[in-house]
């Protein structure tokens, strides 16, 4: 499962890195944020450029938590991972990784089937994940109501990325006000 994960997160990494997005691109910028690990390579600075097409981004990404990837991005993952699968099938031929015989056992028993499903699974709650996160960043009160719903709900992944959203969004709001 770690070795899934693992793959499966560097695998998005590396392709949100080839999208670009300037800051007059909404849409561009959402998918970026979207398909990237939050502050890869870009921290403050892709921030403030989230901040400057706000009032764009948060219905981008309140869909983007509703409806999840879309069918070309879904698509792209798949291919990717079973490039991938078949490239971890090679490594784990290899007998000097450094695996007992029960964990090269347990990862050569995944098929490509269960391979490609898992990856998709957590694309689709890392993808959901950061339209939480990017709604923390630039929502409003919409934002703020359907994170609200979300952080209630004991049975959602989501759960703890929708306090956290709340929290980023509470402290934006507190940073507007000054001291008083």
């Amino acid at each position: 499962c770690t070795v899934l994960l693992a793959s499966s997160i560097f695998g998005a990494l590396c392709y949100a890195q080839k999208l670009p997005a300037t800051a007059g691109q909404p849409r561009a910028i959402a998918l970026k944020w979207l398909l990237s690990n939050c502050e890869v390579g870009e921290g403050q600075r892709f921030r403030l450029q989230m901040l400057e097409v706000k009032a764009e981004l948060e219905p981008l990404f309140l869909e983007a938590l509703e409806r999840g990837p879309g069918e070309k991005e879904l698509a792209d993952l798949e291919r990717a991972s079973e490039a991938r699968y078949q490239q971890r099938q090679e490594v784990l031929k290899n007998t000097r990784l450094p695996l007992t015989d029960e964990d090269r056992k347990a990862a050569q028993a995944v098929t490509r089937e269960q391979y490609v499903a898992q990856e998709k699974e957590d694309f689709v709650l890392r993808y959901k994940s950061q339209a939480v996160s990017g709604l923390g960043i630039v929502g409003g009160p919409k934002a703020g109501a359907v994170l609200s719903l979300l952080s209630k709900n004991e049975k959602s992944p989501l759960r703890l990325s929708a306090l956290e959203a709340l929290k980023a969004m509470a402290g934006r709001n507190t940073n507007k006000k000054g001291p008083q």
